[in-house]
């Protein structure tokens, strides 16, 4: 049998393997040199260090645009927010809005617009967009549903008989799973008293469930206090 031009074949080979690795490599460059940037992450408490932090994160996400980049640099927009920085929730809003591009399917994400239009004092009918996405993506997703709660019960009178009707769905939800129901504590004790009426009304059946919820938020706040 001849032999003639086989040779050549395990140096086309490895030719052609080389560059599907170099591509490879080249693709994950970006990724790469963004997540580079953040990884001399500054101290916690340390003086500057959210600015720091959502500097880095820009950059970064800048270098390379993707959804978890975009999320975690819109909460950090959401402490400086918190902590008193004016133009901070238009940018956690903007990088909401990246982040949904990226990953549209993502239940939280829009979760977290309906809550940033919320303290935005956006339009209620902005805010029932954003948690009808959220919905439609992820009915059962349980950060996604806690969020829905704690945006729609300050909007409660505002808002479409369907997004009404859904997040009544959540907080029954909620409040029938003991693993879940600790993770209502911290928002219900942040509602007004309107609010802890609808919720106690939807997230349980009966008279005693909410007199045994009402007695857990009791222990639960002498705790923080102590």
């Amino acid at each position: 049998m001849s032999t003639e031009g086989a040779a050549p074949r395990p140096l086309l080979a490895g030719l052609a393997a080389l560059g599907i690795g170099l591509f490879v490599a080249a693709l994950a460059l970006p990724r790469t040199a963004a997540h580079g940037v953040l990884l001399p992450v500054a101290q916690e408490r340390a003086p500057g260090a959210l600015a720091d932090a959502r500097s880095r994160h820009a950059r970064a996400l800048s270098l390379h645009g993707d959804a978890p980049l975009a999320l975690a640099l819109a909460r950090l927009d959401l402490r400086a927010a918190a902590e008193g920085d004016g133009g901070a929730l238009a940018a956690a809003d903007r990088h909401l809005r990246a982040a949904a591009a990226h990953s549209p399917n993502d239940a939280l994400i829009w979760s977290e617009l309906a809550h940033t239009a919320l303290l935005r004092g956006a339009p209620v009918e902005e805010t029932a967009a954003f948690l009808r996405l959220s919905r439609l993506t992820g009915r059962f997703e349980a950060s996604a549903m806690l969020l829905r709660v704690r945006t729609a019960l300050p909007l409660w009178n505002g808002l479409p008989d369907e997004i009404r009707s859904g997040v009544m769905a959540d907080m029954a939800r909620l409040g029938a799973d003991p693993a879940l129901r600790k993770s209502l504590y911290a928002p219900y004790v942040s509602f007004g008293f309107a609010e802890r009426a609808i919720f106690l009304e939807h997230a349980f059946e009966t008279d005693a469930q909410r007199s045994r919820f009402r007695s857990q938020i009791l222990k639960y706040t002498g705790e923080r206090r102590g």
